[in-house]
């Protein structure tokens, strides 16, 4: 009897349940909104390191690590040449905004992207304030880039 006493609480309460979720936007709809524009060119400057103690600190790339990424206006990643990104992500989080990476016009072919074995990094998070961003990609170190 009390089985059946219980069968419609248990029943209230999941349906009381609310998932937490991010709105899902597209890169262009976030910038037509007003944030801001992260688009444009971004040099890589600086990688957090753990050291021994676990403390993060930024350490400056050398020379021969850096490089400059270009993020279009509808979220796709480009390198310096214009040519896509290998293993690029297919969404953004950007300042805690959720957005799908939709490219608006066309997008050309990297042939050296054939050659790599991609081990997809669906979503990559970004951290956007005024000329610096920091990207922390899965596994990856952060990473600091300026305008």
């Amino acid at each position: 009897m009390k089985r059946l006493l219980y069968l419609p609480l248990y029943f209230l309460v999941l349906l009381s349940c609310s998932k937490d979720s991010q709105e899902v936007q597209s890169a262009a709809e976030f910038l037509n909104a007003g944030s801001g524009s992260f688009a444009g060119s971004w040099k890589l400057t600086e990688k957090e390191k753990v050291t021994i103690d676990d403390q993060k600190i930024w350490e400056p790339v050398s020379a021969s690590q850096q490089y400059t990424m270009i993020l279009r206006y509808d979220g796709v990643i480009l390198n310096a040449d214009g040519k896509p990104a290998c293993c690029p992500p297919t969404s953004l989080i950007i300042n805690d905004h959720l957005l799908d990476i939709k490219p608006q016009s066309p997008i050309p072919t990297n042939e050296a992207c054939e050659l790599v074995n991609c081990i997809n990094c669906l979503t990559w998070e970004i951290e956007f304030t005024g000329n610096q961003m920091i990207v922390t990609a899965c596994n990856s170190p952060r990473m600091k880039f300026v305008r």
